[in-house]
């Protein structure tokens, strides 16, 4: 059953810095698409709700989940020095999925003090706490609802490879969302249809207009570029890009800072609970800096250790003042931890305008929680005069409420630009003046060259959605094959010759039984790939049996 036929949608937005999720039912969707629901978050006492909570996940000794957000950080700074070294503690980790090109099941990620543990296992448990969460908002307020009548969508960066947003999609299966019931929503997307659908807050979509979506996270910048098609429906002009340019960095630049003024020892000696103060400190400073403020300098609040261990001479050589609770920092050394990535942002953004196609955006929209920064803001501004900046008020919460809309309609975004170019890894007849020697391969005899793409798909093609390729045909090389391995491959060239090629990456195996070993090396296997959706998808026919294999591969 398609997602736009469900009761309930569900969007699980699981960030670098801050998740949460948000939800509605489909007869709200029909009478207003902005009547998506959210959770509140509470920090800690007398501290303010938020819609998301920050991603972080403490284990115990044995790698059990214990706790997950703003209970997982107050629990563990709350630990002694030896309960912390026993336990497993996560944080801003997702961003180890982000260009990594050895990705798989066993790949391992480390926590705050560098012990190791499977990223599968701490993925899974982040979505399956925020599941369990939705599971007990659903039964205390809509208990007639059914586990099979919601639909899940999982928001993942545009800019990630097929095989960390099929690694995102195992762990949603591992954390017992259902495959069938399971979508992943491209994070600049989903920003995009909640602009679209607040047309009355943001402007007219106008048919024919070309916008550009900026999603600015805590890891990751995403950048989209669409045009409105004259069905209303979105056309992708140009692939999904950005880099690692989001608040996180603004962060580093603040932690190199107060290395500097205080020195590392300081820095070491204060506790998990003064650590996780001034982060919280900092985070909310971060968000409210005003670039264009008269004043000379701006206070910041730190904990007792520090005052206690300032460098006189390293204060002075950074203008800082200590005064009671707060640290007082000239304003435009303030502007430089931002400086970085406002300017990656800003550089990559002009780099977009300059392409054919892209040059007729009118319109920037501003999501994430790094775009509610007001230098950011007036920044991009400055830099594009000519083009209509927009930041939603709920700027944060953009992609988690658009999530749920691409839930209910996932065909809006009608068509969508290739990022790599497909194929599937074959073999040939070995051609002893064309193929290198150490390809060379005999099977029952005969001479084969390994190794060979046979490309399906080119980089950069405009695929509709859900279009399918032609059917390609293949054969097994021994009569005694009763399995056929699809090997699926993507390469960053437009014509790759071989599979073992620089940037060429395997995906997955899709298996075809080919029991019947009649016809020997002439049975046939038919595979096409479909593309335009969020995920690729590639089906296989038994050319004998019609046996038809059809998967959205795993991440080996």
């Amino acid at each position: 059953m398609a997602s736009t036929q469900k009761l309930l949608v569900v969007a699980i937005d699981f960030g670098t810095t801050y998740s949460g999720y948000a939800f509605s039912f489909y007869n709200e969707y029909k009478l207003n698409k902005n009547a998506v629901h959210t959770t509140l978050w509470q920090a800690g006492e007398g501290l303010e709700k938020s819609t998301k909570a920050p991603t972080c996940i403490l284990f115990d000794s044995r790698q059990r989940f214990h706790s997950f957000g703003y209970n997982a950080e107050n629990t563990y700074s709350r630990l002694s020095d030896e309960a912390q070294k026993q336990c497993f503690f996560f944080k801003r980790f997702k961003m180890s999925l982000f260009k990594n090109e050895n990705l798989n099941e066993r790949t391992m990620i480390k926590d705050v003090s560098g012990k190791d543990m499977l990223a599968m296992n701490v993925f899974s448990a982040g979505i399956k706490y925020l599941r369990d969460h939705f599971h007990e908002l659903l039964q205390e307020r809509f208990s007639s609802v059914l586990t099979e009548d919601i639909h899940w969508v999982l928001t993942v960066p545009a800019i990630w490879n097929e095989a960390a947003k099929q690694f995102m999609r195992k762990a949603a299966l591992s954390a017992e969302i259902t495959e069938a019931r399971l979508t992943l929503a491209l994070e600049p997307e989903a920003a995009a249809l909640y602009c679209k659908s607040n047309i009355h807050q943001l402007g007219k979509f106008d048919k024919g207009n070309t916008f550009m979506i900026v999603d600015a996270g805590g890891g990751t910048v995403d950048v989209t570029v669409h045009k409105v098609h004259l069905s209303g429906v979105l056309k992708e002009i140009h692939s999904p890009s950005g880099g690692p340019w989001g608040g996180t960095k603004v962060d580093d630049a603040f932690q190199t800072f107060l290395l500097k003024v205080f020195g590392v020892g300081a820095i070491r000696r204060m506790s998990k609970t003064e650590t996780l103060e001034i982060e919280r400190e900092f985070e909310i400073f971060k968000r409210s800096f005003d670039p264009s403020a008269t004043m000379s300098s701006v206070n910041i609040r730190i904990p007792y250790c520090l005052r206690e261990c300032l460098d006189e001479s390293k204060a002075r050589s950074q203008s800082i003042r200590i005064r009671g609770d707060k640290m007082i920092v000239p304003h435009h050394t303030v502007k430089t931890f931002f400086q970085q990535p406002v300017q990656k942002i800003v550089t990559h953004i002009r780099e977009l305008i300059n392409k054919p196609g892209v040059s007729s955006t009118k319109d920037i929209y501003l999501v994430g929680g790094f775009s509610e920064n007001k230098l950011l803001q007036k920044e991009i501004a400055q830099q594009f005069p000519y083009i209509h900046i927009h930041t939603p008020t709920e700027a944060n919460s953009a992609v988690i409420k658009g999530a749920v809309i691409f839930g209910h309609d996932p065909d809006i975004i009608g068509w969508r630009i290739s990022p790599y170019t497909y194929g599937i890894g074959s073999c040939c007849t070995f051609d002893h003046h064309k193929h290198p020697r150490y390809k060379l391969r005999i099977l029952d005899g005969e001479e084969y060259c390994s190794d060979i793409f046979t490309k399906f798909i080119t980089i950069g093609t405009t695929m509709k959605n859900g279009r399918a390729t032609p059917y390609q045909r293949f054969c097994p090389v021994s009569r005694n094959q009763t399995v056929m391995s699809i090997e699926v491959v993507t390469s960053p060239s437009e014509d790759p010759t071989y599979t073992t090629e620089l940037g060429c990456q395997v995906l997955g195996t899709i298996k075809v039984r080919i029991p019947d070993l009649t016809g020997g090396t002439h049975r046939e296997v038919k595979v096409r790939m479909i593309m335009g959706g969020t995920e690729l998808q590639v089906e296989a026919e038994d050319g004998n049996t019609g046996a038809t294999y059809a998967a959205k591969f795993d991440c080996l």
